[in-house]
């Protein structure tokens, strides 16, 4: 039986920590707090985003006399894309003309012959 430490090192319950569980205690903290970090980071650079975005909707729309309408007629074709009206223009896994094996939408390759899936321009 165990307890866990409380931040300052003391046991909670009173019973003895063995050093292999503290250091997964300790793990697990640190991951936490990674992880709390990240999602601020995010959290911050999705901000940054919809404000880049709203200032350029803002400029073209002022420049070239686009409407809402217009903007939501985009949306609505870049979503329909991948072929789901879902919010997301995400590929999904598709199968390789060549071995059959399903290819990850990440790759541009098939991992299991080589064969090139993913040929547009946007490709690195």
């Amino acid at each position: 039986m165990f307890s866990l430490r409380n931040v300052y090192g003391r046991n909670l319950g009173g019973e003895n920590i063995d050093s292999g569980t503290a250091q997964a205690a300790s793990r697990a903290e640190s991951m936490a707090s990674s992880s709390e970090r990240q999602i601020k980071n995010l959290r911050s650079d999705l901000a940054r985003t919809l404000m880049i975005c709203e200032a350029l909707w803002e400029l073209l729309s002022e420049s070239e006399g686009l409407s809402e309408q217009d903007l939501h007629k985009k949306l609505y074709e870049i979503d329909m894309r991948d072929g789901v009206l879902d919010g997301k223009n995400q590929r999904k896994a598709t199968k390789c003309p060549e071995c059959s094996h399903m290819v990850s939408p990440r790759h541009q390759a098939c991992l299991y012959c080589g064969n090139i899936m993913d040929a547009s321009v946007f490709s690195l």
